[in-house]
């Protein structure tokens, strides 16, 4: 797994989630980070199937996915709205994934993931991943707002 810190995002590789970055960045106000009700889904529409939100209450660990883009739908056989940690039944996603969320949550920065691992639903994928905190009183992350761009590794 390779993390990137966005002090510098052109250091982001995948053009589509550099777009998602300065969309996201574009929201901010102040140096804050954006809330929920800042993001407009009609101006986001070219990332829509790739976008993933995910709710988090005081215990990450309690998270739930809130919104699971189409083409995510599509690579995972099935919608994971509504769905939390239990989702991920494979040792290698959890040990991947959780750390990338937690990264967002401690940090209230974005970040940029590029990995390789085997999914609990058993496909090997090579993913671009970037998470952008949203906050809806500008100081506890309660929400992280995904895109994910993967191939499948045969």
């Amino acid at each position: 797994m390779t993390l990137v810190r966005l002090d510098d995002p052109t250091a982001i590789r995948d053009s589509r989630l550099l777009g998602l970055f300065h969309y996201w960045h574009g929201k901010c106000q102040g140096g804050v980070m954006p809330g929920r009700r800042d993001i407009d889904p009609i101006e986001m529409r070219q990332w829509l199937g790739n976008l993933l939100l995910v709710d988090f209450p005081p215990d990450p660990m309690q998270y739930r996915i809130r919104l699971d883009g189409v083409n995510l739908v599509r690579f995972y056989n099935s919608s994971r709205e509504g769905k939390g940690v239990e989702v991920l039944t494979s040792e290698e996603e959890r040990r991947i994934v959780l750390p990338q969320y937690m990264t967002v949550l401690e940090n209230k920065q974005p970040a940029y993931f590029e990995s390789e691992f085997v999914t609990s639903e058993g496909i090997v994928t090579s993913q671009r991943k970037l998470l952008l905190p949203l906050s809806e009183d500008g100081q506890r992350v309660n929400m992280v707002l995904g895109g994910i761009f993967f191939d499948r590794v045969e």
